[in-house]
């Protein structure tokens, strides 16, 4: 039996991956907001609301402005979570010395990667794929 295109199928087919991406994107950027929106465990520097993260962990809540910027969009066919309009906080915690960036480093401690961190974070990892599983009903 030769293969039959079927529109219909491809249609619904398309709404579900559909469905599927934005659902991950979604369930990806509330952990990082869920994430980035903790006082640190740090140290408590002066000119900080809160204290800093402490070495390893997801950067602490200082201004707001990461945390406001995180979201999941749909960008053409796909959808996309991360930092929108990102503030240069944003570049400067990921990147232990972001080209041209307005924000300098007063300490050797370095970045506080939020972004890459959430790519090996296993809890993460989990978040997303239950929200696959809900969309595929598993």
């Amino acid at each position: 039996m030769p293969w039959a295109d079927n529109p219909d199928l491809d249609r619904e087919m398309d709404a579900l991956f559909d469905r599927a991406d934005e659902a991950m994107a979604e369930a990806a950027a509330g952990f990082l907001r869920e994430v980035l929106d903790q006082p640190g465990a740090g140290v408590k520097w002066p000119g900080l609301p809160n204290p800093s993260s402490a070495p390893g962990a997801y950067p602490a809540r200082q201004s707001g402005d990461l945390l406001k910027s995180i979201g999941a969009q749909k960008v053409g066919q796909e959808w996309h979570f991360g930092s929108f309009n990102a503030p240069p906080e944003a570049w400067a915690l990921e990147y232990p010395s972001p080209p041209d960036s307005p924000i300098t480093r007063q300490s050797a401690h370095g970045a506080r990667p939020w972004l890459s961190k959430f790519l090996g974070d296993e809890l993460g990892h989990k978040v997303v794929w239950d929200a696959l599983d809900s969309i595929l009903g598993r």
